[in-house]
């Protein structure tokens, strides 16, 4: 990839960055480790859209909380969910959408500056997705639901909502996007996959279910290796733009 001469060059993540994460000293905890994780992980998609405005079809968002567009308030707002109540979504919406926020989300913009429409909640009926689609949902989790329930802690896990399962909500939606093998190849090579935040919700089940804080900091490879293969997944599936 070409660096402009910018002081300030948008560079990608490289290994020996990955591995900093991966491999820092284990005093500094585990929540520092996912500040630079996450910090790492967003970005290969701010310096995209800084970099250049360039045409896509449609965008698919994947993540938990800070990307979900309202599929967690689908079926009825639980009633502990403050986020679902104003004063959230006031200040753009003028009303409560879902969204943990105020106002739009990272993804909203990138779909703003791409001069796509704000891509709307998956599980929303009625809606037009050709353009794009929000997976994400309040709660997710980067490892599946089996494995808090295998520990134990599976109370404190919202929705089962993985990251392998909103792929899989992806692939249910696909049959309405495109017809053929080409067809859809050709709609997905021009459409752009937000990969969002997963991995808080791995940590925070345990944690506030008294898992000691050595046990949980070694959910992180795991944690990692999900995210990643998910990613992958959706990759060699749909062979579109992820950031």
């Amino acid at each position: 990839m070409r660096v402009g001469p910018r002081r300030h060059s948008c560079l990608p993540p490289t290994p020996a960055a990955a591995m900093a994460v991966a491999h820092a000293p284990p005093r500094r905890g585990v929540l520092p480790l996912l500040l630079v994780a996450a910090l790492v992980a967003a970005l290969p998609a701010t310096c995209a859209a800084a970099r250049s405005k360039k045409s896509y079809t449609a965008i698919f968002s994947f993540g938990d909380s800070l990307s979900d567009a309202g599929n967690l308030i689908v079926n009825g707002t639980p009633k502990a969910l403050t986020t679902a109540r104003p004063p959230y979504g006031m200040t753009f919406f003028r009303k409560p959408t879902g969204r943990c926020s105020n106002g739009r989300l990272v993804v909203d913009f990138l779909a703003e500056h791409f001069g796509l429409p704000l891509p709307p909640p998956s599980q929303a009926k009625g809606k037009d997705f050709k353009k794009g689609a929000n997976f994400a949902i309040t709660g997710a989790t980067a490892l599946e639901y089996s494995f808090f329930k295998a520990h134990g802690i599976d109370q404190r896990i919202w929705n089962t909502g993985s990251i392998n399962t909103q792929i899989g909500w992806l692939q249910d939606m696909k049959p309405s996007l495109c017809k053929s093998e080409q067809d859809c190849k050709d709609y997905f090579s021009k459409s752009l996959f937000v990969v969002g935040e997963f991995g808080g919700n791995d940590y925070n089940a345990p944690l506030f279910s008294g898992v000691p804080f050595s046990d949980v900091k070694t959910y992180v490879p795991l944690v990692a290796k999900a995210i990643a293969n998910g990613v992958e997944v959706a990759f060699l599936n749909y062979e579109s733009q992820i950031h």
